[in-house]
């Protein structure tokens, strides 16, 4: 594999890689070792994630019992130099995809508490984890990115785009809420990061005006954290799905709104549904999969369902016994699950 000054500029970079190669034309193992264990410090010089890739090479090289299998580890480190023009910790290339070890990839998400770096903080009553928008975002967006969130509540995910260098836009129906999340969000280094904050329903905010605005042909996007029906009431504004009287006029609500967004979404893009199930009148409301089959109905391809684990707050913990009465005497499971839901738009 040939190599330019187009896709590598770093100076570690191309002392590595013509290291390799002439130890391509080595036919003596032991010196090829010995020329690879004075190199490895050279490769503690170059950024992450393509230094653990190119570690792992040549540790194995070093633990290679013929020359053979040490020139095809050679042969490797070659190769993810010369794939590494776009390697970046904020986005995801597909050929160093060995390095990615915190991108998760399996149906079950135990993230633990809410990170709270950066900006993030605790103080609304229905935020979910900031860990949630950043796997979904480093997976299936990149840099400069624009990503939508017609329920952006607290900003968990217009935060969380611009410590990863994406773009964002969220709406909010809440005055006090869009005040003090527009406070934080503008408190924060953007580092070339463009952020907006629109008040308002996301089925009445006209969004071609802010597209317009900012040069977006189509969101990359979208992430929805809608209110678990009437769990919690966020407002009395009607338009908020808080306040939907009954099932089928939430389901209504949230499948036009869910329908705009993907009318904004480019082909091919990526939507992730965060939800969890109710409980009522004696029996488990399974709203989290009713709201993934109104996104499928929608020509929507089903990409992931995972199931992420509920940390308790501080304020449940004061009722878990309570709570655990109540399962017992009336013979229900305490939730401690909610769903990750992730689409594609064809």
């Amino acid at each position: 594999m040939s190599i330019t000054s187009e896709n590598i500029t770093a100076e570690p970079l191309k002392k590595l890689h013509f290291l390799c190669e002439s130890l391509l034309a080595e036919g003596d193992l032991n010196k090829i070792k010995e020329k690879t264990a004075s190199a490895i410090q050279l490769a503690d010089e170059v950024p992450e994630p393509l230094k653990s890739v190119i570690l792992d090479h040549m540790h194995r090289i070093l633990g290679s019992r013929g020359i053979d299998r040490a020139h095809y580890y050679i042969r490797s480190v070659i190769k993810d130099i010369g794939s590494s023009g776009s390697a970046s910790s904020l986005e995801l290339n597909i050929n160093l995809w060995k390095a990615y070890n915190e991108i998760r990839t399996d149906s079950l998400w135990i993230l633990g508490k809410r990170d709270r770096e950066s900006g993030h903080r605790g103080w609304y009553w229905g935020n979910f984890v900031p860990q949630i928008p950043h796997q979904l975002m480093m997976r299936y967006t990149r840099t400069s990115d624009w990503i939508l969130d017609p329920f952006c509540g607290s900003g968990t995910t217009l935060i969380e785009a611009i410590r990863m260098m994406r773009n964002s836009v969220g709406i909010e129906i809440n005055p006090e809420v869009y005040s003090r999340t527009r406070e934080a969000v503008q408190s924060l280094p953007h580092d070339g990061a463009r952020t907006e904050l629109i008040l308002g329903d996301s089925y009445t905010v006209d969004l071609a005006p802010v597209m317009e605005r900012n040069g977006i042909s189509s969101f990359d996007m979208v992430l929805l954290h809608p209110p678990y029906w009437d769990i919690i009431r966020f407002s009395d504004d009607q338009g908020d799905l808080s306040t939907s009287p009954d099932m089928e006029s939430f389901m209504s609500r949230f499948t036009q709104i869910v329908k705009k967004s993907i009318g904004v979404l480019k082909s091919e893009g990526y939507m992730g549904l965060v939800i969890g199930d109710t409980y009522r009148g004696g029996e488990i409301v399974p709203l989290g999969f009713r709201c993934m089959d109104a996104v499928a109905s929608l020509n929507m391809k089903i990409k992931g369902i995972i199931v992420k684990d509920i940390q308790n707050t501080r304020g449940k913990r004061s009722s878990e016994n309570l709570w655990r009465y109540r399962a017992l005497k009336s013979g229900f499971y305490v939730f401690k699950h909610e769903y990750v839901f992730v689409f594609q738009k064809p």
